[in-house]
């Protein structure tokens, strides 16, 4: 039995260093993009739609906005002043697909607006400089004593 866990460990290991990096390289493209084309338009807050919590991500807020004449309803980390004016970013080929902040925001702001606060940015940003550095080595090692790893 504890061969089939230490090979189960061994695969959850390998699966997920890719899937790490395809998901920092996501959120990296998409907060880039905005910060690159985004267009600064005012988001009305029309009403708070509903709320939903998570024990890992918190809690996610879905306002009805009005941006220009099209409505619709958006999720952000932060609570929103309801009946004020917003200023987010949209995007020319998708302007339905909006974030926080203004033509003159930073990538660090627009990523801490996405990811719901400064230090969460920071967290991601930390763990993500941790893997650089340390994970091709990890990675490595577990390919290379594989047998050792799975025979304990």
């Amino acid at each position: 039995m504890k061969k089939i866990w230490n090979w189960f460990l061994y695969l959850f290991l390998l699966a997920g260093f890719p899937l790490l990096i395809w998901a920092g390289l996501y959120s990296a493209k998409d907060t880039y993009i905005f910060w690159k084309y985004g267009i600064e338009k005012n988001a009305e807050i029309i009403a708070l739609d509903h709320t939903s919590r998570s024990g890992r991500s918190g809690t996610t807020y879905y306002y009805e906005l009005q941006i220009d004449e099209n409505r619709l309803i958006e999720g952000f980390s932060y609570s929103l002043p309801v009946g004020k004016s917003v200023p987010v970013l949209t995007l020319p080929e998708n302007p339905e697909k909006i974030s926080l902040g203004k033509q003159d925001s930073s990538l660090f702001e627009i990523f801490s607006y996405s990811i719901g606060g400064q230090f969460m940015a920071l967290l991601v940003l930390g763990t993500y400089l941790f893997m650089a550095i340390y994970g091709p080595s990890t990675l490595v090692t577990i390919l290379r004593d594989r047998n050792k790893f799975i025979n304990q």
